[in-house]
């Protein structure tokens, strides 16, 4: 697989970086691509004619080996206090930004005989909690859209991932956002990398399509 393309669509510190990392490190032409650019692709996957010439600017001589989808918009408020607009948002960033991609990604993959789309999920991709209206409705759609996409092409030789990031990554975002944070309760990004490594090369007879993962002080 050395010197194919793998695309890392909503790339940034933490687990994008660690992603970024480990697939450079294996041979890969890494294009991160974030909606903000900061050093990497810029990009706005929510929109389709955006991302359609994205896909089109790929360099041909290195053909794309698959996709992560790690996009994610955090969103926690009261329901009451979350307006449609903050909805629909939260769900263009994670949801539609990940159809936009199948949509360019499947038929390049599909055309040159298989490849890996991987898309990450959360905890609020299997409950949903207080304050996480948004992002949980978002988050369950991404997992329904990748059971499809699994179902559909795995005959063309995709191999379709969700994963379920079952707890915090240690990051600074992480530490930001969540003050009782522990590192030693929180995943590791270049973990976490590891373990998509891993699903990005599985023999063709023994796919996982979807994995649960949270470090080993939770709870299941």
């Amino acid at each position: 697989m050395t010197g194919k393309t793998v695309l890392i669509a909503g790339s940034s510190g933490g687990l994008g970086q660690a992603l970024a990392n480990r697939f450079s490190a294996g041979g890969y032409h890494v294009v991160s691509v974030s909606r903000r650019g900061q050093g990497h692709t810029h990009a706005d996957l929510s929109d389709a004619q955006a991302t359609h010439a994205l896909f089109d600017s790929l360099d041909p001589d290195k053909p794309l080996a698959g996709v992560i989808h790690n996009a994610m918009q955090f969103h926690r408020e009261a329901f009451l206090d979350t307006s449609a607009q903050t909805f629909e948002d939260v769900w263009r960033s994670m949801t539609l930004t990940a159809v936009n991609v199948a949509h360019q990604a499947i038929p390049r993959l599909k055309a040159q005989g298989g490849g890996c789309l991987i898309f990450s999920g959360a905890s609020g991709s299997l409950r949903a909690g207080p304050q996480f209206s948004a992002f949980s409705s978002a988050k369950f759609a991404l997992r329904g859209l990748t059971q499809a996409l699994a179902r559909e092409h795995s005959a063309d030789g995709i191999h379709v991932v969700h994963t379920v990031l079952d707890g915090l990554i240690w990051s600074d975002k992480t530490q930001q956002r969540f003050k009782s944070a522990q590192q030693h309760s929180s995943m590791v990004p270049a973990d976490l990398a590891e373990v998509y490594w891993q699903l990005f090369h599985q023999p063709s007879n023994a796919w996982t399509h979807e994995l649960d993962l949270r470090p080993m002080s939770s709870q299941v």
